[in-house]
C-alpha cells in the first residue's frame, strides 16, 4: 500500500500534478497541504473523476488540508478536538481499516514561523507543534498503526539543509526560522513520543535529497532546498515499512509546486 504526501501549493492550478501522481505512483492514499481553496470550491468532482473521494478542511488564500483516499475512512476529524482558537485548517486526521488492523492518518501543514523575532508567528508554530504533541498524548496509543504526513516546516538535521553552509549560519544568526533549536526540540517531542521519520530511516546519510526548493532563486535547478515534508510512522508500523522515496519528476513539471512529493510503502 502506497501512501503520498504532497504539499501542492493550490490544489485548483495543481491539478496536472495531481493527475501526474496518480499515473506514476497509483497510492492508495494522497496527503495534499496548502490547497488554498474554500471548502464549497473544492475540486471534488475532477478527483472523483481520478479514482479517489476527497476529505478535506480548508479556505480561501492560504493553508487547508485534505485526503484523497481509494478507501473509505470510518472516521474523519478537522482540526485538534475541541479547539476553539483560531481556525487555520491546518491538520485532519481520518482512520482506515487493513488487514492489519486500523490505521491513523494525520495529515499536517505546519506554521512557517517566520522568523523568532516575529512573535505572533512564531509563537503559533510552538502552540501548533504543543497543540500536536497534546493531542497524540491524550487521544491516540503510541502503540497504534499511525501515521503522520505533511509539510513540518523544519528541517531536523544539517543533513536536510542544502542552501549551502554561509546561508545556513545566516538564517540561525537571523532568527529565520526552518531549523532553529527551538523547532527542533518541537519536532524531537513528537519523534520522541514513538515516530520515526520513514525517509531518513532508509537514507541515514543522504545529504543531497529535498523537498522544497524555492522559486525566486531557481533552488531546484541547482538542487538547493531543505527537506521539511515527512512521512512519520509508529514504531508497529516498521516491520511493514517497505520503501520510500522523494519524487523530483513531479517538482520538474510545468507550473509546479515549490514542493516535491515524498512517499511511502508498506507491505499491507
Amino acid at each position: 500500500m502506497k501512501f503520498l504526501s504532497f504539499n501542492i501549493n493550490s490544489i485548483r492550478i495543481r491539478l496536472h500534478q495531481i493527475k501526474e501522481i496518480i499515473k506514476k505512483h497509483n497510492p492508495e492514499i494522497i496527503a495534499l497541504q496548502e490547497t488554498r481553496v474554500d471548502n464549497n470550491l473544492f475540486p471534488v468532482d475532477d478527483i472523483f473523476k481520478l479514482g479517489y473521494k476527497a476529505y478535506y478542511y480548508g479556505k480561501k488564500g492560504y493553508c487547508g488540508v485534505a485526503f484523497l483516499s481509494k478507501i473509505c475512512p470510518f472516521y474523519v476529524l478537522n482540526d485538534f478536538p475541541n479547539y476553539k482558537e483560531n481556525n487555520e485548517c491546518r491538520i485532519i486526521t481520518i482512520k482506515i481499516s487493513t488487514y492489519i488492523g486500523n490505521i491513523t492518518l494525520i495529515n499536517i501543514y505546519a506554521p512557517q514561523g517566520e522568523n523568532r523575532n516575529n512573535y505572533i508567528k512564531f509563537n503559533n508554530k510552538s502552540a501548533f507543534f504543543l497543540n500536536l504533541y497534546i493531542f497524540l498524548k491524550r487521544m491516540i496509543n503510541p502503540k497504534e498503526l499511525i501515521i503522520i504526513m505533511g509539510d513540518m516546516n523544519i528541517s531536523m538535521t544539517n543533513n536536510d539543509i542544502g542552501i549551502g553552509e554561509k546561508n545556513r549560519l545566516l538564517w540561525l544568526k537571523r532568527g529565520k526560522c526552518s531549523f532553529l533549536p527551538e523547532e527542533r526540540s518541537w519536532m524531537q517531542k513528537i519523534f520522541d513520543w514513538g515516530f520515526i521519520d520513514a525517509w531518513r530511516f532508509k537514507n541515514i546519510n543522504n545529504y543531497f535529497s529535498f523537498s522544497w526548493f524555492d522559486y525566486r532563486s531557481y533552488g531546484f535547478l541547482k538542487n538547493k532546498g531543505l527537506r521539511i515534508d515527512y512521512i512519520l510512522i509508529s514504531k508497529p508500523l516498521i516491520r511493514y515499512y517497505h520503501n520510500t522515496g522523494i519524487d523530483y519528476y513531479i517538482r520538474n513539471m510545468n507550473r509546479p509546486s515549490d514542493h516535491a512529493p515524498i512517499w511511502i510503502e508498506l507491505d499491507i
